[in-house]
Formats: structure tokens, C-alpha cells, sequence
């Protein structure tokens, strides 16, 4: 009677010992794991690195600025030199085109020299012949005395074409970036008045 009672004993010590043991572990499990108002309040770390990626609208604007300018042609002059349109960049620039055989051109030559000679180095004023062969050109050049200009050999119509001049005598007006502004006829006045406002 003893012993059954000794023995009773000592199960429910073991039985009071491995329910305390589940319960310390159950506590110590539990206390890893953040309170629930914790984890509702948390807030996302959103911070983000510095980035090294190039200004998207800084790059759009440099290529509009360069899509917009029309000194992007080269041609060769009736001299026989090589030109490119891009070194008239930085400066206004006015393109005349005419024909050797055109006598509005010949009238208007004393103009477009009197332009080059006022503003100098401020301005390129540059002919584009076409509509004829080189030795017209040349011949055209020489009447009227106009050899102090840069005079380009457009036989083939490309400069013509690219600015869309359909006759002579017309002039092309571009800023100092090479956006045309203006295309068509002047007479001495409407030039002069369209060289001033972009030369300032």
C-alpha cells in the first residue's frame, strides 16, 4: 500500500515537471515573435539610392536642339572645296539661292553683300546655285562681283531639296543654332530687319 502510494508520487511529479517544461518552452517561443501592434505599425524602409541615371529631360532636349537644326548637309563649293553646313554653327546664318540665269538674282546681289559687309564676321551669308552648271555659276559670280562670298555648287538640287525651295530667288534665314526661321522672298528691308533680330 506503501509503495503503490510512493509510486503514485512520483508520476504526477513527472507529470507536474513536463507540463512545466512545455510551458517555459511555449513562452520562450512565443516571446521571439514581435507583438501583432508592432508589425500592424511597421513602416516599409522606402529610401532609395541615389541615382546615377542621366536627366531624361536634359537628354531630350539636347537631341531636339540637334534634330531641329538644318546645318546637318555637307556640299562642295564652286570653287571645288569641300563645306560642311555644321561649321556655320554658333552664328545666324543666311542662305541664298539662285540661279545663273536669273535676273532677280543678279538685281538682288548688291543687298546680300551690302548684309555680309554690315554684320562681318557676325553673320554667314552663304549663295547656293543651282539650276545650271558650274561654269554659269561661275560666270554669275564673276558678273556680279560677289566672289567674297562662299558660293555652293548645288547642280544637283540636294541643298534645294532639303529646305524645300521650289524657286529663285529665295532666301533661308536660321538662327545661331541652324533653326530656320524663315524662308522665301525679302526684299532688302524684311532681310536686313529678320538678320538684326538674331544677330540682337
Amino acid at each position: 500500500m506503501i509503495r503503490r502510494t510512493v509510486m503514485q508520487g512520483r508520476k504526477a511529479l513527472v507529470v507536474v515537471v513536463a507540463a512545466g517544461s512545455l510551458l517555459l518552452a511555449g513562452c520562450a517561443a512565443e516571446s521571439d515573435v514581435p507583438p501583432a501592434s508592432d508589425l500592424a505599425t511597421a513602416e516599409p524602409d522606402t529610401t532609395e539610392a541615389p541615382s546615377t541615371e542621366p536627366d531624361p529631360a536634359e537628354s531630350d532636349a539636347t537631341e531636339s536642339e540637334q534634330a531641329d537644326s538644318a546645318l546637318t548637309f555637307t556640299a562642295t563649293t564652286v570653287d571645288g572645296a569641300d563645306f560642311a553646313a555644321a561649321d556655320l554653327a554658333g552664328r545666324p546664318t543666311v542662305l541664298w539661292f539662285w540661279a545663273p540665269w536669273c535676273p532677280t538674282c543678279v538685281s538682288q546681289s548688291p543687298q546680300v553683300l551690302d548684309l555680309a559687309e554690315e554684320h562681318g564676321d557676325a553673320v554667314n551669308v552663304v549663295g547656293v546655285a543651282g539650276l545650271d552648271e558650274p561654269a554659269a555659276m561661275a560666270d554669275f559670280i564673276e558678273m556680279t562681283d560677289t566672289d567674297s562670298l562662299t558660293h555652293l555648287n548645288d547642280e544637283e538640287g540636294a541643298v534645294w531639296r532639303q529646305f524645300g525651295i521650289t524657286e529663285q530667288s529665295t532666301f533661308a534665314v536660321l538662327d545661331k543654332n541652324g533653326v530656320v526661321t524663315h524662308t522665301g522672298h525679302l526684299d532688302p528691308d524684311e532681310l536686313a530687319g529678320r538678320v538684326a533680330e538674331l544677330v540682337g
